[in-house]
């Protein structure tokens, strides 16, 4: 019941928050996954390992592919970098069991996530000012 409200919650989230913070929530998501992933490695939980890291993959896959070259111009390239580094990481840490390689990749995303959820904080302001 409970898990039945908090699946409305996000998606009532995600539905009313603007693509800056579509972003974050994304990288929220991501960092969660590679956390519990880490726990799995930690326990020896072989399936929720590889579910976690298979959860992280496709989200930072998600934002690889969201990148737009054309407005982005440098710095979707740099991003692209940065996912094409967490991704290979994250097959590597699936496949090799070696949860110390997801330092590395937490670390990037934290830095990522701190820099979208101050572009969203701006907007946030912004819009106030408007109004």
């Amino acid at each position: 019941m409970i898990a039945q409200y908090v699946d409305q919650y996000r998606q009532t989230q995600v539905m009313t928050s603007s693509r800056v913070q579509i972003v974050v929530l994304l990288y929220d998501a991501a960092i969660q996954s590679i956390e519990l992933a880490r726990q799995a490695i930690e326990t020896s939980n072989i399936a929720d390992k590889g579910r976690f890291l298979g959860r992280a993959i496709s989200i930072v896959g998600e934002l690889d592919c969201a990148l737009d070259y054309e407005r982005g111009g440098e710095i979707a390239k740099l991003l692209h970098q940065i996912y094409e580094y967490a991704m290979t990481e994250l097959v590597e840490v699936n496949a090799r069991n070696d949860g110390r390689k997801l330092e590395g990749v937490l670390r990037c995303l934290h830095v990522l996530r701190e820099a979208w959820r101050e572009v969203a904080a701006g907007q946030q302001a912004s819009l106030a000012l408007a109004r």
